[in-house]
């Protein structure tokens, strides 16, 4: 439910970038005294201030002053602002993951209590579920494009499918996040021609 609103399109907000079925959604969220993932998973609608509508099979780009938008039409969210409290936090066990949505592939960590297998309580979750170091795969105007976010927020009820990535691979999203947190400046991280 895409559904332009009127406001005031000056207001402050944090940072919101989304991927729905076919486009990319880009702009502000006020989040009042939530965190966006409690937002998300008590809300059914989110309403993005100064809004960029982006489709990602030709490119074409709509804004919007305000925009209501269904939880139900986001796949990902890309989470921003403020983390939960910390002395609120309990010790988790990272495992990697990998997902479909849709037209995206996510990989990343979900964490989950140490004696816990992720996959068999992934729907026991609340809506919206964090994975950390999370790589995102998808096409754009008929090229593939891959992004990595240091946390994403998938809808668990649009995920196709979900399976635990096993050693290497795990690796590899974890080398990949290190390389990724490097400055650009640092020579190490710049991509070299081979």
């Amino acid at each position: 439910m895409l559904q332009e609103t009127s406001g005031d399109a000056g207001q402050d907000g944090v940072d919101f970038v989304a991927f729905a079925e076919d486009c990319r959604v880009e702009g502000k969220v006020d989040l009042g005294e939530s965190r966006l993932a409690d937002l998300l998973n008590r809300q059914e609608t989110i309403t993005v201030h100064d809004c960029v509508v982006t489709s990602t099979e030709d490119g074409h780009a709509r804004t919007f002053e305000e925009l209501e938008i269904g939880r139900d039409e986001l796949d990902i969210v890309v989470a921003s602002g403020p983390r939960g409290d910390p002395s609120r936090r309990l010790a988790t066990r990272p495992a990697g993951v990998a997902m479909q949505l849709g037209p995206y592939s996510a990989a990343g960590f979900m964490h989950g209590p140490p004696s816990a297998n992720p996959v068999r309580g992934f729907h026991n979750r609340p809506i919206m579920v964090a994975l950390t170091d999370a790589i995102l795969e998808y096409r754009f105007c008929s090229e593939p494009v891959e992004e990595r976010f240091g946390t994403v927020l998938v809808n668990r009820h649009l995920a196709e499918s979900l399976h635990l990535l096993e050693g290497s691979l795990a690796k590899e999203i974890a080398k990949g996040s290190e390389a990724a947190e490097k400055a650009p400046s640092d020579p190490e991280a710049a991509p070299t021609a081979s």
